[in-house]
């Protein structure tokens, strides 16, 4: 069993993801057996005869009687596509028509293993898996076909929900072979088909959910309504650390249909549940007075309130005390002797993740079980959280997993579902709390915040031969009193250009902030790709070289294998990642003047076992203010499974990324957040998103996440477009500010 990297185990711990598993362990863990070949789906009920059973070899898939072909989604669907894509691997194995598919949303058990969304890890972990449990229904099927010819196996092949005779073209549908597969032993070992083979795998497949989305019949977290619901709002102290003194409800409760007002007092655990009060109501409208009418009395900390200010200057102290995680050659002395030494600061702040669809959640406790649904990326945590606070066995805790309106890391947290279940407890009756846009911006689990110090030195030929880096961050790490080291996921000792430059030096150090963190799309990269790209564009300038030609210099012409410890290690390929280098270079005519009035910058990264180059180009308005014309991508992500759900998310990355490098921030004064909705935290509007052209790398490597890859250098190379436009480097984020452009 392999080692698993730092995300990987973090997730392991807190119960999101299991152990590797292997077809053999997969098919011993999934309970196939000789008897039953069930491991989450029984028989259907009411069943009279053997002949009328559904064909349920494992969790995954079903084939009714009638001909149905019913395939399992295990993962939560957050926008990622997994639902299209989990049951595309299980169709192709299976070999039937597409077409012929119904997709279901599988409920959260045991027997499917981890079911998470998070780290652009959902095909990667489950590739080989969920593969095999299409494989050993149709090998099943295939032999209860042989045995009523009464001929050999390798006489038979299945295509398209039949399995067909070779010498005379005869077939038999699965349904008709149905009950005599379900009586066979399932082979261990079920041989996956050859990548050349893939009819499904690697094709443009609209998403299932397509249809019911766009006519409203979706079920996301709000549209869920069981019967004698109660729905709560709370009022959560505006100030972070901040606790309950005092609580006048008499307004709130004369208010009609609002029912009770409940005090939450705050756990021990800062990422469950905070300070607040709840206003139990028979409707929405009613619950969402009756906390305006609430009069409130907060205990405030003692210590200062964080300000952005204060940040600041703990961000400058901190850099006097870092710890160094990497240090190759003797920077110090390399620095004294080069021709040219350039240095920079970067300033990253907080972001929110703004969903689409603010933070909500259902339970229904009763004194024997608890019924829970709802968005999120983590059914697994909710479920532990849940036998935490009602003390029933997991065994007796439902969840049900609806659609999710966008996750972005948001919901790997469960604070929201701990108040339903909480509130739930509390009154004997099912709860559903629904949060505000306003409440999700005010309290989130921010981006950590950073300041990142560098300094590099040229050589007499213009070659980089040292660097160094000093960084400090509010590490979400540390703030959720995790064992992982603070610097996890804040940077990177393994990242280019580390292993590429004789002379490297990495610094840092966490500095405190009652702000809460949490994982935000693309954890730490979507910081330190801006970072590292914007100074070696400055590098390659002070050099007099082109960007790129100074990348692909820097990387060398021998193909090595870089260590990598974090996640989407244990290696990554220079040969890959010169690759989209020269492909985003190529299909963006970098080697060609741009156009009058059009200005270029470039970035490349790796992260999560992707590989991406960016070119952004834009012109300026006359205020003054870019307008981005189009942005190119060269994606290596290993097999695709499906085109359409990849370029669907690789888009959304680039989009995403230029609303936080453009436009977001999140601002703290007197220890409360400033912005409010998307007027003071905007997103990015249609009219102002460009054509993005997306070039994806035919690769025979294993499949890799797609979800957050193109974020990170976007902001990179942006600035370095910005940089070819005005000569100004950018060094704080956000660029604009109020139509303004901060250089």
């Amino acid at each position: 069993m392999r080692k698993f990297n730092a995300q990987e185990q973090l997730g392991i711990e807190a119960g999101l993801l299991p152990t590797e598993i292997q077809r053999r362990d997969f098919l011993k863990l999934s309970g196939l057996s000789v008897a039953g070949l069930l491991i989450g789906i029984g028989p259907a009920k009411g069943a009279t005869a053997p002949e009328e059973k559904p064909f349920e070899p494992n969790a995954f898939l079903s084939i009714q009687p009638d001909g149905r072909i019913i395939l399992f989604s295990k993962n939560p669907e957050i926008g990622q596509g997994i639902k299209t894509s989990l049951p595309q691997l299980i169709a192709e194995e299976l070999e039937v028509d597409w077409k012929s598919v119904e997709v279901r949303q599988a409920p959260l058990d045991n027997r499917y293993g981890a079911q998470f969304a998070g780290g652009s890890t959902g095909i990667k972990t489950n590739f080989v898996a969920v593969r095999t449990a299409g494989a050993a229904a149709r090998e099943m099927l295939i032999e209860a076909a042989a045995r009523r010819w009464q001929i050999s196996l390798d006489q038979c092949f299945a295509r398209n929900g039949f399995v067909i005779r070779k010498d005379t073209n005869e077939q038999l549908s699965y349904a008709s072979l149905a009950t005599a597969a379900a009586k066979l032993n399932v082979r261990e070992n079920p041989v996956l088909k050859s990548r050349k083979d893939f009819r499904i795998i690697g094709q443009s497949i609209p998403g299932v959910d397509n249809a019911q989305i766009v006519t409203g019949k979706a079920e996301f977290g709000l549209d869920a309504r069981p019967r004698g619901m109660r729905v709560a709002f709370i009022e959560r102290c505006p100030v972070f650390g901040g606790k309950i003194k005092a609580v006048d409800d008499s307004a709130a409760l004369a208010i009609a249909g609002v029912e009770q007002v409940i005090r939450i007092e705050p756990t021990k655990n800062p990422t469950q549940l905070v300070a607040g009060v709840a206003v139990i109501a028979s409707n929405t409208w009613a619950a969402m007075k009756g906390r305006k009418a609430l009069r409130i009395e907060w205990d405030l900390p003692a210590e200062l309130p964080e300000s952005d200010e204060a940040l600041r200057s703990r961000f400058e102290k901190s850099l006097e005390s870092t710890e160094v995680l990497r240090d190759d050659g003797n920077v110090i002395d390399s620095l004294a002797k080069c021709k040219i030494v350039h240095e920079a600061t970067f300033e990253a702040p907080f972001l929110a993740h703004a969903p689409m669809e603010p933070q909500n959640y259902i339970a229904d406790v009763q004194a024997d079980k608890a019924d829970l649904w709802g968005p999120t990326q983590v059914p697994g945590s909710v479920r532990q959280r849940a036998a935490e606070i009602t003390g029933l066995p997991p065994n007796k805790i439902n969840v049900r997993m609806t659609r999710v309106g966008g996750g972005f890391g948001r919901r790997l947290m469960a604070d929201y579902a701990c108040e339903a279940i909480y509130l739930s407890k509390t009154i004997g009756k099912p709860v559903q709390v629904v949060w505000t846009r306003e409440d999700d911006l005010q309290h989130d689990f921010y981006r950590p915040a950073g300041l990142f110090k560098l300094k590099a030195g040229l050589d007499e030929n213009g070659q980089l031969v040292s660097w160094h880096l000093k960084a400090t961050t509010t590490s979400r790490y540390v703030f959720a009193g995790s064992s992982s080291p603070a610097y996890q996921t804040e940077v990177f000792p393994d990242g280019f250009p580390a292993g590429f430059v004789k002379n490297f030096r990495m610094e840092y150090a966490p500095t405190s902030s009652p702000v809460p963190r949490g994982a935000w799309r693309a954890p730490g990269h979507n910081i330190t790709a801006w970072v590292d790209q914007c100074f070696i564009d400055e590098m390659a300038q002070k050099a007099g070289k082109d960007p790129v030609d100074f990348r692909l210099e820097l990387l060398g012409e021998e193909d090595r294998l870089m260590p990598y410890s974090d996640h989407g290690g244990p290696v990554y390929s220079t040969r890959r990642l010169k690759n989209v280098i020269r492909l985003a270079a190529e299909k963006s005519n970098w080697r060609q003047a741009a156009p009058k009035g059009i200005y270029r910058g470039f970035a490349a990264h790796f992260m999560f076992g992707a590989y991406i180059a960016e070119v952004v180009s834009l012109s300026l308005k006359e205020d003054g203010t870019p307008k981005v014309e189009r942005v190119v991508v060269a994606a290596d992500c290993g097999l695709v499974i499906n085109k359409s759900g990849a370029l669907n998310q690789l888009e959304g990355g680039i989009i995403d990324g230029l609303s936080s490098a453009l436009r977001q921030a999140i601002h703290i004064t007197k220890g409360r957040v400033q912005e409010q909705n998307f007027d003071d935290y905007p997103l990015l509007r249609m009219k102002d998103a460009p054509p993005v052209e997306i070039f994806l790398v035919e690769s025979e490597e294993d499949p890799e996440g797609m979800g957050e890859m193109t974020l990170p250098p976007l902001a990179a190379a942006l600035c370095n477009a910005l940089f070819a436009a005005t000569g100004k480097r950018i060094r704080k984020l956000p660029i604009q500010s109020r139509d303004r452009v901060t250089t």
